[in-house]
């Protein structure tokens, strides 16, 4: 028995050190906010091509400060963040789009392009980091199709604070550490601005249900 606990301790004991070099990671690297890239996805079968359109900075990062690479391997495309300077990876994600979908139809065969405005959301970075998305070829070997340097300084990121006076968010249940937690929207489709206080009764009654 004594073992057998000597051997947990020793487990708990490394995970514990894992976390706390993961979070000294992310902490050289980012700020605990968040960065969502805005950008068009366009082409065909045949071509893609990818151009940014937008940055923002944003609330707190809802994600994890521990695991930031990805290493499951899924998805057709995979957002890689490097940091500028020392050309580490920081952060990465696998993916799939509606782009990625187009290409196999048969419009896309034909060579009609079309364009799809896609979002990635990172930690906000400290320094200038390198954005870099990866295709999966028929191999599925991964292979670098757009790269681009993003300044978290530059003056064009839009830092203004989002007011859409057309969404209204009810907080249902918000339990503790968003970083360590999952975020569940529940969208009141078919109620109308006459049935709030029904919405609000049935989104508590649905809340309760669901976690219990």
């Amino acid at each position: 028995m004594k073992q057998l606990i000597l051997f947990f301790t020793i487990i708990i004991l490394s995970v514990a050190q894992l976390n706390s070099q993961s979070l000294e990671n992310f902490d050289n690297y980012f700020t605990d906010q968040t960065m969502r890239i805005d950008y068009f996805h366009i082409g065909d079968a045949i071509e893609e091509f990818i151009t940014i359109d937008q940055v923002y900075q944003y609330g707190t990062w809802a994600g994890s400060r521990t695991n930031l690479l990805d290493n499951f391997n899924n998805g057709r495309y995979y957002v890689n963040i490097f940091d500028a300077e020392s050309r580490e990876l920081i952060y990465s994600i696998g993916f799939d789009s509606y782009f990625g979908e187009y290409k196999t139809s048969e419009d896309a065969i034909d060579r009609i392009k079309r364009t799809y405005h896609e979002t990635v959301l990172i930690p906000f970075p400290k320094n200038i980091i390198i954005f870099s998305i990866e295709k999966r070829d028929r191999n599925n070997h991964l292979f670098q199709i757009f790269t681009e340097h993003i300044d978290p300084a530059n003056i064009s990121i839009i830092r203004d604070e989002i007011k859409d006076r057309s969404v209204v968010v009810y907080e249902a249940d918000k339990n503790s550490d968003p970083h360590s937690r999952v975020d569940i929207a529940i969208l009141g489709e078919g109620y109308t601005l006459d049935d709030k206080r029904k919405f609000e009764e049935d989104l508590k009654y649905f809340t309760d249900v669901f976690f219990n």
